[in-house]
């Protein structure tokens, strides 16, 4: 079958892209965001991800690992939850388009183009939907600039010189900007099949962790968090690429 999907986002850092953090962001509203999934290396968080149905999870491709665990309907990362589910993955398959070369090249004198920052996990078994483990509606149309959506994740609440990693999920409203603001401030190309969003002022983003995390906007799922940015000097921005057609192998 096809799964249509939503974006991934290239807020481009010049270092090599690991993880992005919610800044300005408030403790999401408890079992507000059924769909976040946590994706883990063993016993590591790396990444974000968003449930599409109960046998599939959307994360970044850039969260590529060799193994992967997740837990869903989490709100608490370091507390015991007895309504959250735990899976193993089976298999991960890492959009063909995305270019992994880019995550190696430390040079900044091109800019590299992050589009196609998208993978889907496979879990060994089908996630029970409940109350708190959801999936999220995927989008029949694009976003209008201007739109407030919602990003989510558990990424660090302060800028990368003094990260600080919060224990419960968090949200922050982002505001969808044309993409010509976030060319001007970043490292990497911003394609058409990228979205802009963010504050002018720098005063809200996503960051370090966040990556693989949803954005949600009118109720339905219309990016991934790929890489965020949190230079004081420059607006800071978020990128996530619409609606491309992944095709699902199955």
């Amino acid at each position: 079958g096809r799964i249509g999907l939503a974006l991934s986002l290239g807020g481009i850092d010049a270092a090599l892209p690991v993880q992005n953090l919610i800044i300005g962001g408030f403790n999401c509203e408890m079992n507000s965001q059924p769909w976040h999934v946590a994706v883990y290396y063993f016993r590591t968080y790396i990444c974000g991800g968003v449930l599409l149905d109960p046998n599939w999870v959307l994360t970044a491709a850039h969260c590529y690992t060799t193994y992967y665990q997740v837990w869903l309907g989490k709100n608490n990362l370091k507390e015991y939850e007895p309504s959250a589910q735990f899976r193993e993955v089976s298999k991960a398959i890492p959009h063909p388009g995305f270019n992994f070369s880019n995550m190696m090249d430390q040079t900044t004198q091109t800019k590299k183009d992050y589009s196609n920052d998208l993978m889907l996990l496979r879990l060994s078994e089908p996630a029970e939907i409940t109350d708190v483990v959801k999936p999220i509606d995927l989008p029949t149309e694009e976003p209008t600039v201007g739109s407030r959506c919602l990003a989510s994740g558990w990424g660090s609440i302060t800028p990368k010189e003094e990260y600080k990693f919060p224990d419960d999920l968090q949200c922050v409203y982002l505001k969808l900007m044309p993409n010509e603001i976030c060319a001007k401030g970043l490292n990497g190309k911003v394609t058409d099949t990228m979205l802009c969003a963010g504050e002018m002022d720098g005063s809200k983003d996503t960051c370090g962790g966040d990556s693989g995390g949803p954005l949600i906007c009118d109720g339905v799922l219309q990016g991934i968090t790929s890489f965020g940015r949190a230079h004081v000097l420059n607006p800071l921005s978020q990128q996530y690429t619409p609606n491309l057609l992944f095709t699902n192998p199955g």
